[in-house]
């Protein structure tokens, strides 16, 4: 296991975005754990185990140029709120779209309610439009997930398509760079 030693990637007014290191496996775990955090993600909560496995061989670590899950802290006192971050989005064919990305914003329950998440999300999206380049970013959210929508939509995201699955469905949301219009 090779583990990055955490240097700051992006940071916004009260965030810092870095590489994942050890020292937030705690952190990562509970938020894994939490029924709260887990309900829109995939259901149920994850154990340690799964969780540390995750954490090791999941997108907190970079897979390549800039894509990885960073862990998102405050500032003030470096205390880890989260991961958010761009990865890769993929075709049906399981293929890389050039040009594209996906977010993903997790903040952890103790955190919600402060707006970290859209703070969290305006500087990913300057971040992949102006230093990346990319075309457009896009997300997936659980239809249940109102919170996050809002979140979404008041970054300037449009919703694209729902999906009906079995017994979840999701909104896809795109942001297009102004750029390239």
């Amino acid at each position: 296991m090779k583990l990055n030693t955490g240097k700051i990637i992006l940071e916004s007014e009260r965030l810092l975005f870095r590489l994942h290191t050890l020292n937030d496996m705690d952190d990562f775990c509970a938020m894994e754990q939490d029924p709260e955090v887990r309900r829109y993600v995939g259901g149920k909560p994850r154990t340690r185990v799964e969780a540390e496995d995750r954490f090791i061989n999941g997108p907190m670590q970079p897979h390549g140029g800039f894509w990885a899950m960073w862990a998102t802290t405050l500032k003030s006192n470096n205390q880890y709120v989260g991961r958010c971050g761009l990865y890769p989005h993929y075709n049906e064919a399981g293929e890389i779209i050039e040009g594209d990305a996906s977010m993903g914003l997790y903040i952890a329950h103790q955190h919600w309610r402060k707006g970290y998440a859209t703070e969290a999300g305006r500087a990913l999206i300057c971040f992949g439009f102006n230093d990346h380049y990319l075309r457009r970013i896009v997300t997936t959210i659980d239809i249940e997930n109102v919170v996050s929508v809002h979140v979404i939509e008041k970054l300037g995201f449009t919703l694209a398509q729902t999906e009906h699955g079995g017994h979840r469905s999701f909104y896809h949301y795109v942001l297009e760079n102004q750029a390239y219009n």
